[in-house]
């Protein structure tokens, strides 16, 4: 009896140490996201949220979309309900994107793993907050990214709910193929098509009888994408006529956004440095999985350690690792490598065609959600590095046939908060076009909407003093302006309307050209009475006399009403500078006569 209680002993310690571990885990988890949530209230950079903000606010107001995509139709009724409030748009976006990855997370572990679904719940939350990382550059304002990438969570969810049985899993994994398809379409339609393709194959080589489900998803994406063409306005005439615009727009601003480019290979760029971290981040994941079970203790102790340093980095700042963007995709794929030589490489003899098509589809997925972006596309792959991950889970999936579910997903899900929290640790030590250190903000700021943000003082005192000196100058709500000064968050706060587009891009070689070309297509009457915002010695500033004198107008024909400091902020504004809101003194009915009259002396390539 007493080798068979020894050995009921040793069971039970293991039992109570996995409890013990999963458990830390799911804290480690509601910490993490309650962490980002806390802080979905802090900051606000000058450009990108502005564009996102404007565009949601009135997609309606623009005829022309560059880049050409239409995430503001898709967010517009959500920012209504949300009355406006950041904040609360903010924290709807990060629970979103984590709900729809553990979601994603949670399909995959129980249709590929041998583990319960309370232990499943848990470890796939840990999985999905790798998810988080797509906010590591300041992103919780719902945006064409976020979009982009619940797209493709939803999408690979719906794929995986068709493989379950009942009618009823089946028709609603279906449906999520579609509407996901149609958010990518909105969102960026290069990736739309890549998803499209990625659904085909998976469907073609693996699920032959899901071929008429699979044309009823493409129906679903089509009927969403007429119904939305109708509110645009033209149909899909006009829904393609706004495509093709926005892509001569986009290419116009010479910004590194050919068409041409779409399809292309930019090689991971990472240092000696984060590949030896990565190694040995692999290295001690694959130590964990496979002599976790001879050295229990040892291997518990030390999954809680990072455990409790992932909690650390999130709650007090220190971050001794640092992990950069490529080691989010170095680490996986080290690991699965590493995994090919357990046993004579029995994970991949005995891959099914399931498990390796999951796997390949998980691994391309970030690149596909990177297409038309002239940024690196390692870089905005690194948004979706949750997939990569989930690529991983796949790929490892034979283990489950030894016993090593427990042991394999457990190290999986540590792995990726530990992850998670040095990468967002970095987005709050230095956030993107802001000051650093988002925990020091202490300044309240209203907002439009009724919202409050916390901000740096010298942003919190531009924003407000900007806000009180236009409406002393006689600026009202809804007032047109053209930007000139590349602030078009300022134009959101300020709660007037960009004319031309959300965010007339200053700083590319065809800036000027894309303004005129987008105020072209105003109304001559609203841009008789518009004001103008210039900032003749900002680092990304319009050409003020050609731009402004494309719609028959000249400097003299206004007046400086208010002039706004804009402060420093490290890697957008390198020196303070000036703003000057100039407010129009013509008559109404001769701006509009010249701007007719500018128009019609226009070459007709710039028409």
């Amino acid at each position: 009896m007493r080798p068979h209680n020894n050995f009921a002993s040793g069971r039970m310690s293991s039992v109570l140490l996995d409890g013990t571990l999963i458990a830390l885990s799911s804290v480690t988890t509601a910490i993490l996201f309650v962490w980002l949530l806390y802080y979905s209230s802090y900051g606000l950079n000058p450009s990108d949220e502005g564009f996102w903000l404007n565009s949601m606010a009135d997609p309606f107001a623009y005829s022309i979309k560059i880049p050409p995509n239409f995430f503001g139709f898709v967010y517009h009724w959500p920012y209504k309900w949300a009355g406006g409030d950041i904040a609360v748009l903010r924290i709807a976006n990060v629970t979103l994107t984590m709900a729809l990855a553990w979601l994603l997370s949670f399909l995959t572990v129980r249709h590929l793993w041998m583990v319960g679904w309370p232990h499943a719940v848990a470890l796939s939350a840990g999985i999905a907050s790798l998810a988080l990382v797509a906010f590591y550059w300041g992103a919780l304002t719902p945006n064409y990214y976020t979009l982009n990438l619940q797209s493709a969570l939803m999408v690979m969810i719906g794929l995986l709910l068709g493989d379950r049985p009942g009618r009823i899993c089946r028709a609603l994994g279906w449906i999520l193929v579609g509407l996901g398809g149609w958010c990518s379409f909105m969102a960026r339609p290069a990736t739309a098509a890549a998803l499209a393709l990625v659904v085909m194959i998976y469907v073609v080589t693996l699920r032959r009888k899901s071929l008429l489900s699979m044309f009823g998803a493409a129906l679903i994406a089509l009927a969403l994408l007429m119904t939305i063409a109708q509110f645009i306005g033209g149909g899909i005439t006009g829904l393609v006529s706004q495509l093709v615009d926005g892509t001569e727009g986009i290419t116009l601003l010479d910004g590194g956004h050919k068409v041409s480019h779409i399809l292309r290979i930019d090689w991971l760029q990472t240092s000696r440095y984060q590949l030896a971290i990565a190694m040995l981040v692999a290295t001690a994941l694959l130590l964990s999985i496979f002599m976790g079970s001879k050295h229990k203790l040892l291997t518990s102790l030390s999954l809680a350690a990072v455990l409790i340093v992932t909690i650390a980095i999130a709650l007090l700042g220190p971050d001794p690792i640092s992990i950069k963007l490529p080691t989010l995709f170095l680490v996986p794929v080290f690991a699965c490598v590493g995994a090919l030589f357990y046993r004579e490489g029995m994970v991949l003899r005995t891959q099914t065609p399931t498990s390796i098509g999951l796997a390949l589809s998980f691994l391309v997925l970030p690149h596909m959600l990177a297409l038309s972006s002239r940024v690196d596309y390692w870089i905005v792959g690194s948004d979706a590095c949750l997939f990569w991950m989930l690529a991983a889970v796949s790929f490892l999936s034979p283990l489950a046939g030894h016993g090593r579910s427990l042991a394999t997903l457990l190290p999986l899900a540590v792995l990726a908060q530990l992850l998670t929290a040095s990468v967002l640790n970095i987005y709050m030590l230095e956030p993107w076009r802001q000051m650093k250190d988002l925990r020091a903000y202490t300044a309240v700021t209203s907002v439009p909407g009724g919202g409050r943000l916390v901000l740096s003082q010298p942003f919190h005192d531009y924003l407000v003093t900007a806000r009180a000196q236009a409406r002393a100058a006689g600026l009202e709500g809804s007032t047109g302006v053209v930007d000139l000064s590349n602030a078009p968050t300022l134009l959101y706060i300020l709660e007037t309307r960009a004319l031309g587009l959300p965010w007339l891009f200053g700083g590319y070689p065809g800036s000027d050209a894309v303004a005129v070309k987008a105020l072209g297509l105003e109304n001559c009457a609203d841009l008789a009475k518009a004001w103008v915002l210039i900032a003749p010695e900002g680092p990304r500033h319009l050409d003020e006399s050609g731009v402004m004198a494309s719609f028959g107008a000249r400097q003299a024909d206004y007046v400086a009403a208010a002039t706004f400091e804009a402060p420093i902020i490290d890697g957008y504004y390198p020196n303070a500078h000036s703003q000057f809101l100039l407010k129009p003194v013509r008559p109404a009915g001769l701006a509009e006569q010249s701007c007719r009259e500018a128009r019609r002396q226009r070459p007709d390539s710039q028409q």
